[in-house]
């Protein structure tokens, strides 16, 4: 509406005494009188004559949703909900008002109006301020930064990621230098797994703009880029030198890529920095076990567990070096103390319980210690393994096929569940089965299994069926 005032006309309302003027100029006068007032921090001044605008003008949708602009620039949310509501029952096309009414619902989705307190209405306020947005977003108003941004943020919160990115693409493409904007970009596109994508949003700044290199290394870990991540992650550092997380992934994510030698020292360093971390003596234990280190990684294992008695992911960790070492004594009594303290603990439960099924000793503990563990998580695949073999060690044939098919049928590409139900089919009679479970362990994660072993099985058996 005020591009259609004349440039005369404008001089001559910056000019005129506000009482003079507001006689002669009308609902544009007070209009560009409210923009001049608020320019000079006259709010009040501002929502008076935008007001005397609205009444002088009652038919005016465009008074009423710069009155709402108005209010919301104030934070005050509920005048701008109604002002806009105004504007919108005298034209229902108005941009501005979609667009207040959009930004209003958002915070109100957001539970950002503190008189309103929690509110159970978000999903619906979520749903409203994209429909408001949308109706915006395909006006003139399509350009704005802020309505973009917010859009962009709103699909995202209502699982439409491929639309954020159309919105957030926009924005990034006017302020490439946002951090803000990429960040939600970037987790727009992992949403949406594109990871390639996410983790180019991101490079294109973390030279300039360090910040984002936390983000950048999640997103380059997910992708497998584990030595990439470990280098963005030390550009993270630079910005929180004591960040204890940080290090943690940067360790993790060298120790995944197999330099364990380069891990255990970050380790080592970061353990020194932060003595009350459990983690880092936890992670430079299995770092130099795997590499190589086998004693030094049980001996700091085991200090550490002396340090934080009562820390139970040491004390597993411990039981997990000890295991690997071939020490089945010494793993099973670390987990006896985790469950002293966790009585409960699923995973420790289930993994006593399966240590105690590979050497064949205590196995009707084993599947007592099995069967607590499921009750905790009846369909884990992993517990439904071990009970079936722990059944297996037993005799109990029946049973172990019936909770190692399960087992199978939940983790198709674990190569050890494969290979466990393979031997159940071969002790009952059923050579072709067992064959076609250990071909299945062939072709699985290849991890907990004797590949040789496998292939000497497969060809045993397929020498017996021939006979």
């Amino acid at each position: 509406m005020p591009q259609r005032l004349g440039a005369l006309f404008l001089l001559v309302v910056l000019m005129s005494p506000s009482g003079a003027a507001a006689q002669d100029g009308g609902a544009y006068f007070e209009f560009l009188l409210a923009r001049r007032l608020e320019g000079q921090g006259d709010f009040a001044g501002a929502q008076a004559a935008l007001e005397r605008a609205a009444k002088v003008d009652a038919r005016s949708s465009e008074v009423r949703a710069e009155l709402g602009a108005f209010h919301l620039r104030r934070s005050q949310p509920e005048e701008a909900e109604g002002a806009a509501k105004a504007s919108l029952a005298i034209d229902s096309n108005n941009p501005e008002a979609h667009r207040v009414l959009g930004l209003v619902y958002a915070g109100y989705a957001d539970g950002g109006n503190q008189q309103r307190g929690p509110n159970p209405q978000a999903a619906q306020f979520l749903k409203d301020a994209i429909m408001h947005l949308e109706l915006a977003s395909a006006s003139p108003l399509a350009s704005d930064l802020v309505l973009n941004f917010t859009l962009g943020r709103l699909y995202l919160r209502a699982g439409t990621p491929d639309k954020a990115v159309q919105s957030l693409t926009r924005v990034v493409g006017q302020n490439p230098g946002s951090m803000q904007a990429r960040l939600l970009l970037a987790q727009a596109h992992a949403v949406s797994k594109d990871l390639p994508a996410a983790i180019s949003t991101l490079e294109a700044i973390v030279d300039d703009e360090p910040r984002v290199a936390a983000a950048l290394g999640q997103y380059q870990e997910q992708a497998g880029l584990l030595r990439e991540a470990a280098a963005t992650y030390t550009k993270a550092l630079a910005v929180q030198p004591m960040s204890r997380e940080l290090k943690s992934r940067r360790i993790t994510a060298l120790y995944n890529a197999k330099d364990y030698a380069t891990a255990a020292t970050f380790a080592a360093d970061a353990r020194r920095q932060h003595p009350e971390d459990a983690r880092f003596p936890r992670l430079q234990g299995r770092a130099l076990f795997d590499a190589g280190d086998r004693l030094g990684g049980i001996l700091v294992l085991e200090a550490a567990a002396k340090t934080f008695a009562k820390d139970t992911p040491t004390l597993y960790a411990l039981a997990d070096i000890y295991r690997d070492a071939g020490r089945g004594v010494d793993a099973e009594q670390a987990l006896r103390q985790v469950l002293v303290l966790e009585p409960t603990n699923p995973n420790a439960l289930n993994y006593l319980g399966y240590l105690l099924a590979m050497r064949g000793d205590k196995l009707d503990e084993a599947v007592q210690l099995v069967r607590k563990a499921l009750e905790s998580e009846p369909d884990n695949g992993a517990y439904l393994d071990s009970l079936g073999w722990a059944h297996f060690r037993r005799g109990d044939l029946a049973e172990a096929e019936k909770y190692l098919s399960a087992a199978a049928q939940r983790m198709p590409g674990n190569s050890e569940v494969q290979d466990h139900l393979g031997d159940v089919f071969a002790r009952r009679g059923r050579i072709e089965d067992a064959i076609a479970a250990w071909t299945k362990a062939l072709d699985g994660d290849g991890e907990d299994v004797d590949v040789a072993a496998l292939r000497r099985k497969i060809d045993d058996a397929r020498t017996k069926n021939r006979r």
